[in-house]
């Protein structure tokens, strides 16, 4: 999700959203569009911006990323398991509350995928499973999400891996619908 889907899910016109935050509409307009990197904007007007949505500068960056790829996400939580640890990639997310911060975002998918990594992590290492989330395990995406090197190979070999890739997938992930066969 960007901050464009964001506001309109919220049904907050761009105009509002200017209004409200005591900016000039052209400022907010290319922030919302993407006409403007976040970073070289005074941080008095990004503060505006994001207190007038109700978020903290960092999740309104979060928002604003123009180079923002779920499949970049994935790639950077395996990589963090696998420098963290496993126990202390846990412990990270729960005082954190990484997957609470993507969840306010309506990033459906990020919080998914790291309760999925939670949950299976917990499985490996013999830790309970979190009940903070219970609320959020009733939930899972309306379509399943599958590894890009997956899709990739399919469009050049013309075959489906599908079905193939789902017996192979981690159950903690596709409780939520996504596709993970492989973490650390």
């Amino acid at each position: 999700m960007n901050i464009k889907q964001y506001i309109e899910e919220k049904g907050i016109s761009i105009y509002k959203l200017a209004n409200e935050a005591n900016v000039a509409y052209p400022t907010v307009f290319n922030m919302v569009n993407g006409k403007v990197n976040l970073m070289n904007c005074s941080l008095g007007i990004v503060k505006k911006v994001a207190d007038a949505l109700n978020l903290t500068v960092d999740e309104m960056i979060t928002l604003c990323e123009k180079d923002y790829s779920f499949e970049l996400f994935r790639g950077e939580q395996c990589h963090l398991v696998g420098r963290m640890g496993e126990v202390e990639y846990i412990i990270d997310i729960l005082e954190k509350k990484k997957i609470d911060y993507y969840w306010k975002l309506n990033m459906k998918i990020e919080s998914f995928y790291m309760l999925g990594m939670l949950d299976y992590l917990c499985r490996r290492n013999d830790l309970p499973q979190c009940e903070e989330y219970d609320e959020i395990r009733k939930y899972k995406l309306e379509k399943k999400v599958y590894p890009s090197d997956m899709l990739l190979s399919e469009k050049l070999l013309n075959k489906d891996f599908s079905k193939e890739t789902e017996k192979k997938a981690i159950p903690e992930f596709l409780e939520f619908n996504i596709v993970e066969c492989e973490v650390v």
